[in-house]
């Protein structure tokens, strides 16, 4: 019954991303309370964040946060597949009410939308097979090394910066890239090791060289809304607050993020 109801509100969303199209502004907390569910954009390629488990099921750490936001408005959670490069285009053209999938709060995208209070903070690795002798962030700035990176994600703009002389090859998925990379179309990545992590293993014939500590922080990930609805931000943020007051917040991250927690089981 679990899947059949699953796939039926995936179906939904799968309708409404056609019948909507482009230029639609996102919903406000009125016009999702009367429909009886709220579109939430996730990511299905970005462990802990975001799969298909062996049912074929959607879960992960953004589908428990966002089922929670919808038991506490009252509605059903409709969840909308995205890739990172489709967070904020699909938000701006009204195909979700709010995105997820390790959003990170930037200046540039606050521009344009609005954020939640942070869920959690992220930090960036170098990722690289051991056989491209690559020993620190440093070995990037020459632009003899090659990177490969997601489209859309935070990263890009970061090397843009620290390291513009290295050219970047940009794919549409975490699963693409560590594929591409292990194909040696590339030398290294740089993006969230906890997200990356999980794509590791499925490349097993590879010795992986994982390097911390060059960048501070890189910043805020938060949960994505339109700037014009300020009543569905506020309802988001009293939400998150009363998940930190009475652990679930917690609970919720230490269940995907933590390797010696409960692990994934529902």
């Amino acid at each position: 019954m679990r899947a059949i109801r699953n796939s039926l509100l995936l179906g939904v969303c799968a309708a409404s991303v056609v019948l909507w199209g482009g230029g639609v502004q996102a919903r406000d907390s009125a016009a999702i309370r009367a429909s009886g569910h709220i579109n939430i954009g996730v990511e299905p390629g970005l462990p802990p964040l975001g799969e298909y488990d062996d049912h074929n099921e959607l879960v992960g750490y953004d589908v428990d946060i966002g089922r929670a936001i919808a038991q506490d408005l009252g509605v059903e959670p409709c969840f909308v597949t995205l890739a990172s490069s489709g967070r904020i285009p699909y938000l701006m053209a009204g195909k979700v009410d709010i995105v997820l999938g390790g959003l990170t709060r930037t200046p540039a995208r606050a521009d344009v939308i609005a954020f939640s209070r942070p869920l959690y903070s992220e930090q960036f690795a170098v990722i690289a097979p051991e056989d491209r002798d690559i020993a620190s962030f440093a070995d990037l700035e020459s632009g003899a090394r090659r990177l490969i990176e997601v489209r859309g994600s935070t990263a890009v703009a970061y090397l843009q910066q620290h390291v513009p002389k290295a050219p970047m090859l940009l794919l549409e998925s975490y699963a693409d890239a560590i594929r591409a990379l292990a194909q040696g179309r590339g030398d290294a990545m740089v993006d969230v090791i906890e997200y990356v992590g999980h794509y590791l293993p499925s490349q097993p014939q590879v010795h992986w060289r994982i390097i911390r500590g060059f960048a501070p922080p890189v910043g805020d990930d938060c949960i994505g809304m339109s700037q014009q609805d300020v009543a569905l931000r506020a309802d988001v943020n009293r939400i998150l607050d009363g998940m930190e007051r009475d652990g679930r917040l917690e609970q919720i991250h230490r269940r995907w993020f933590d390797p010696a927690g409960a692990g994934h089981a529902p």
